[in-house]
């Protein structure tokens, strides 16, 4: 029997969405719950949970009974060059946001 996926099958299933994440009715979105799923996150501005997923993570997260807003549809692909940081550019970065903070564990 022929396999019954058409391209354009195998293709939306390679796609990733930008989602929103929020708490059922009348909860609270537990981040810890997120978290558990195993999916990156970052904070939304306006309480939510924003992260990048495909389909079928996006379908778990209603089935765990949050509420999950599709934002846009995010291109697959290989990380643009630039945006990737080196350590020395890392150290460098977070020296500049901390300061002179006493580094845990050193003295």
């Amino acid at each position: 029997m022929a396999d019954d996926n058409t391209p354009q099958d195998a293709e939306q299933s390679k796609a990733r969405y930008e989602v929103i994440v929020r708490a059922g009715a009348a909860e609270r979105i537990d981040v810890r719950r997120v978290a558990d799923m195993d999916l990156d996150r970052v904070p939304d501005p306006e309480g939510g949970v924003r992260l990048l997923v495909d389909m079928d993570e996006a379908a778990r997260l209603v089935k765990s009974g949050f509420e999950v807003t599709i934002v846009q549809a995010a291109p697959t692909g290989p990380l643009d060059p630039s945006l990737i940081m080196d350590d020395d550019a890392a150290r460098a970065w977070l020296d500049e946001r901390l300061g002179d903070m006493e580094q845990g564990g050193q003295p």
